[in-house]
């Protein structure tokens, strides 16, 4: 976690003296200078709370010094484009599915008490995935992560499109696809951070830009697939007809078969590039908080050749001068090289968990976090579950009679979240706003579009209002999911990414059932229920203690 004021010097670009008995004095590092704690009432409300430095992030700040030196390198480009994948594939696979479903129901005769089934599944995978790969992650290291994650997505994702199986088979296959993909967003901007320069770090929030190209890209595949090949919509499924009548067989209804195999296929390639075309390393950070220092300058020394950079500088020396001024004896351990030793005891290690909960600063961040997260799935879920409801009982028609003019439709709403990502990258840097009041003014607008909704009257409204309630849903993730990681340690970042999001794919597994009542007595009520939630989150986030804004990430 940062904890740097904006008045001290940031360590990459100072040096100062540590005195060690029996050695030359005037050997220089760059450890963060010394500071005391600022945790007041004031301090948190106005953002400047800290905390000591603690041993690990005195020597982390000498990782930092490294990677500024590298700067935005063909290295960490590579990463950025990488981990937007991830990004890209969060939503593509959401839209996509979200697409097909129609012709799923109406191809195997699912009754409507049922077809929320294959969407509960879908955000139980979520929130599994990303709760327990945050987890391991922090555990084994960022490169498994990195890679298995787009091939579990694919596997599963492809195999639902095998004609012989059921609605139930359907969910639980999507079940575990997406397992794996509820890993990407947490565990992407996770490694993103940890390789890119502190003074490029507001890219992670560019990241989000790949959010709607994925929305975008999965509903243009949608049009060209799941729309043009598909039975037509007034035919029964086949188990509910007698022989010979007609109804909607697998031969007339492939098209959504067609759009899971691109998909799928697309997400293979991506999990391609990332384990056989581009070299990925190892996180430096991740094999400092395990002991591993040779190993993190190893890495250092990779990335720089890649980049055809000058070696870095970091010895084994600079981390023995740390430990010197906390006192701390060697901390290179065995643990850290004996591979089946620390598998068969990484279960036990989840003990570093327990500074996320019993720091001040963090634990006040984390549950605050923990809020926005789930205003937010609260919020889109409620939205997307029941606003064509809401709709169709105020006689607005939310699409036409044309299945690929409605798909189409899809485009023209999504494409303009591009928007919200590029204004989240603006935002971020300025001095006035920064992370944390980017996300109190993102959320706030967010829920003002959901609310607007309550207005509409025609299906060009329907659309055009859609569009911006996508911008600003836009615009707080590409901040929310960016600065979330930025206030953890490398110790338990990632778990802390998962955990939040895991949270807030649990709130939007029960934003439904709370928003039945509303629609039971034909009121526009769940609406403004959606938009409460995350004008709720957006009053929490104005407590977030920490601006990182011009701090150190750790």
């Amino acid at each position: 976690m940062s904890t740097q004021p904006d008045h001290i010097q940031d360590p990459s670009t100072s040096k100062i003296e540590i005195e060690q008995p029996d050695k030359d004095a005037s050997r220089q590092v760059n450890p963060e200078p010394e500071e005391k704690s600022h945790a007041s009432a004031a301090d948190i409300l106005s953002g400047n709370a800290t905390h000591e430095l603690t041993h690990f992030e005195a020597r982390a700040a000498l990782i930092n010094a490294e990677i500024d030196k590298f700067g935005f390198g063909k290295y960490q480009k590579c990463i950025w484009l990488l981990c937007g994948f991830g990004y890209f594939l969060d939503l593509a696979w959401a839209q996509g599915v979200g697409l097909m479903a129609t012709a799923v129901f109406q191809e195997m005769g699912v009754p409507a008490d049922k077809q929320g089934l294959i969407f509960t599944c879908s955000n139980a995978g979520l929130a599994i995935g990303a709760f327990s790969i945050g987890i391991v992650t922090d555990i084994i290291g960022r490169k498994w992560a990195f890679e298995l994650t787009c091939l579990i997505t694919s596997i599963f994702g492809m195999l639902l499109a095998v004609s012989k199986f059921n609605y139930g088979a359907i969910c639980g296959i999507y079940f575990l696809s997406c397992i794996g993909l509820g890993g990407n967003i947490p565990i992407d901007a996770t490694i993103a951070l940890e390789f890119l320069p502190q003074n490029r770090r507001y890219l992670v929030s560019l990241l989000g830009i790949w959010q709607p190209i994925g929305v975008t890209i999965a509903s243009a595949i949608a049009y060209g697939t799941a729309a043009r090949y598909r039975c037509n919509v007034k035919l029964p499924a086949c188990n509910n007809v007698k022989a010979g009548e007609a109804c909607c067989t697998v031969s007339s209804n492939m098209g959504w078969r067609y759009m899971v195999i691109i998909i799928g296929c697309m997400t293979l390639a991506i999990f391609f590039a990332r384990y056989a075309l581009f070299p990925f390393y190892e996180s430096p950070k991740w094999l400092l908080s395990k002991c591993r220092e040779q190993d993190a300058i190893d890495v250092l020394r990779k990335i720089a050749k890649f980049n055809g950079a000058d070696d870095p500088t970091l010895t084994l020396e600079d981390f023995r001068e740390v430990d010197l001024r906390y006192e701390v004896e060697n901390t290179e351990q065995t643990r850290g090289r004996d591979a089946k030793t620390y598998i068969l005891n990484m279960f036990k290690s989840l003990e570093f968990l327990k500074d996320l909960f019993t720091k001040k600063l963090e634990c006040i961040s984390f549950v605050l976090l923990a809020l926005g997260y789930m205003g937010n799935y609260w919020s889109f879920n409620l939205a997307g579950y029941f606003l064509p409801i809401v709709l169709l009982s105020n006689n607005v028609d939310s699409g036409t009679d044309n299945v690929s003019d409605t798909y189409r439709e899809y485009v023209y709403i999504y494409l303009p979240g591009v928007i919200g990502a590029i204004v989240a990258l603006l935002s971020v840097q300025m001095p006035l706003l920064g992370r944390k009041w980017s996300l109190v003014i993102s959320a706030a607008l967010q829920g003002f579009s959901m609310a607007m909704y309550t207005q509409v009257k025609n299906t060009a409204g329907y659309v055009g209002l859609n569009a911006l309630e996508y911008i600003m849903q836009s615009y707080f993730n590409a901040v929310l999911y960016a600065s979330a990681p930025e206030m953890f340690d490398t110790t338990y970042r990632a778990s802390a990414s998962g955990i939040l999001s895991s949270l807030g794919r649990v709130a939007g597994i029960v934003a439904p059932f709370a928003g039945q009542k509303y629609i039971a007595q034909g009121r526009a009520g769940v609406l403004w229920l959606g938009a409460g939630g995350i004008w709720l989150a957006a009053f929490f986030l104005c407590f977030l203690p920490i601006e990182m804004r011009n701090r150190q990430m750790y």
